[in-house]
């Protein structure tokens, strides 16, 4: 509009300028000296006028050219840092979310979007995207109160986990900011820990209380006969032994657990084959049969130590859980793997333990557990050796039906010209 107008005037300049020229002629023409000196004056401000109003007029188209450049690297800018921004609150652990006073979501971050499992959540009600009374509550008190809310919440959508959600109002109050971080994994862990400490103090008092009772009866009793001597004393240095056990397994456990494994050529069909062979005795006093099923040798890399570890405890406790028919040892060569079974015909395993029965000292039948002299930690040392050599155990079982475990192993870069790994 301004250009129109400045165009306006330029045209009149220009016609005034004209029009005053012409008439100083005729007025110069008419012996009219002053009046002709008059109008040629004015025709030339006229010009003079025209001319600023061009110079003007490419002033403001430079400075309005220049306010354009300006601005649109001022929206470049804004765009890039707003990109930013996106790209930082994507690659945060957090949920971010972003909501005006009646709860509705004005932005989430990718981490929230995840979180939900729910696409493009802006423009819905925070409930409607979490389903959490709880945690849209803690919003409003934050509008309402002005104030930082930082509490531990449990969220059941889509899946059950437990976050920490911090609500903190903006200044002007017309915006929230919610932050949820996940701690499922912590408070999973927590719990472990506890139960760990918790069944540790507990299979520790058990062979200490009656290690205290016997001995105490055999200081108080000035006439213990042999007999009684001799059975105490017994059963005292089985509980040590028991408790010896339970200490290398946590030993063994521990190992398998933080240390990085170190690996070269197994071979694992030979080492089931040697654990075999060194159960033989123990399964012929039971009245069983032990089978193998496989090829003679199969190398894979891996540490043949705790391979005989996986091979003692898985066998062990093949033998212990049944009480007469066959424990069987397949060892199969596939394209990547090598997997190995063992097949019993025991008691087997109810489906309600099957998930568990990996977890430290826990047993699906305690007594007959502890009758076998198991410390509870086997099957337990047994998925942590197999998965930190890349592996995976799986398992299947029904009461009364007997077991089948498999053990998955990578076969890996073996040199056989390699010392096998201890």
């Amino acid at each position: 509009m301004k250009n129109r107008l400045l165009s306006q005037i330029l045209l009149v300049c220009y016609i005034g300028a004209v029009a005053s020229a012409i008439l100083a002629a005729f007025a110069f023409s008419w012996h009219d000296r002053w009046e002709s000196w008059a109008l040629a004056l004015g025709a030339i401000a006229l010009l003079i006028a025209a001319g600023l109003v061009v110079t003007l007029e490419r002033y403001m188209d430079d400075l309005i050219g220049r306010g354009q450049s300006q601005l649109e690297v001022l929206r470049a800018q804004i765009a890039e840092m707003q990109d930013s921004v996106d790209v930082l609150a994507d690659g945060l652990d957090a949920a971010i979310f972003i909501c005006d006073p009646r709860a509705t979501i004005l932005y989430a971050n990718g981490r929230a979007a995840e979180m939900f499992r729910f696409d493009h959540p802006e423009g819905r009600s925070f409930l409607a995207v979490t389903l959490s009374h709880e945690v849209e509550e803690l919003i409003f008190e934050a509008f309402r109160e002005q104030r930082t809310i930082v509490e531990e919440r449990l969220l059941t959508n889509p899946v059950e986990r437990v976050g920490i959600c911090k609500i903190w109002p903006q200044k002007d109050g017309k915006r929230v900011f919610v932050s949820i971080y996940e701690i499922t994994d912590l408070r999973r862990l927590e719990r472990v820990r506890q139960d760990f400490v918790s069944n540790v103090s507990h299979e520790l008092r058990t062979p200490l209380t009656i290690i205290r009772t016997m001995a105490e009866t055999l200081l108080d009793e000035d006439t213990a006969t042999a007999e009684l001597r001799d059975r105490y004393l017994t059963k005292i240095v089985d509980e040590v032994d028991r408790l010896s056990a339970i200490s290398a397994d946590l030993l063994t456990l521990s190992v398998a657990e933080s240390n990085p494994v170190k690996k070269g050529a197994c071979d694992i069909a030979g080492t089931f084959r040697t654990t075999l062979s060194q159960l033989t005795e123990k399964a012929h006093e039971k009245g069983m049969t032990l089978q193998y099923d496989g090829p003679e040798h199969l190398v894979i890399e891996a540490n043949t130590n705790q391979m005989t570890q996986v091979a003692l405890n898985l066998l062990e406790n093949a033998l212990n859980y049944t009480i007469e028919g066959t424990v069987t040892v397949q060892v199969r060569q596939g394209m990547e793997t090598a997997e190995i079974e063992i097949t019993d015909t025991g008691i087997g395993i109810a489906s309600e333990h099957l998930p568990r029965i990996f977890e430290r000292f826990y047993r699906a039948d305690r007594g007959r557990s502890r009758a076998t002299g198991g410390t509870g930690l086997g099957l337990s040392i047994v998925k942590h050796i197999v998965e930190a050599h890349g592996g995976r155990v799986a398992v299947e079982s029904s009461l009364n039906h007997g077991s089948r475990f498999t053990l998955f192993l990578p076969v890996g870069n073996p040199r056989r010209d390699e010392t096998p790994a201890n």
